[in-house]
């Protein structure tokens, strides 16, 4: 199988070190004021930025598991 390197720089390289970004701003959940709407506005801002249907996708799965860790208790 190949192997592909992401070159630092890349859109590809950008976007992940963009979601890494965004995963530790907002992974733990809270129970204050405006804690969800910044969750939205973080996720909806990576995926305006990219604009691709991987971003998106990225987004949706982002906020979803954060839903899924906060309705566990996690």
């Amino acid at each position: 199988m190949a192997k592909q390197i992401l070159i630092k720089g890349s859109e590809e390289f950008e976007m992940f070190r963009d979601y890494w970004t965004l995963i530790q701003e907002n992974w733990i959940t809270e129970e204050v004021d405006g804690y969800w709407e910044k969750v939205s506005n973080d996720s909806d801002s990576f995926y305006k930025k990219y604009n691709t249907q991987f971003a998106k996708d990225l987004a949706v799965a982002y906020v979803n598991e954060l839903e899924r860790r906060y309705k566990n208790g996690r």
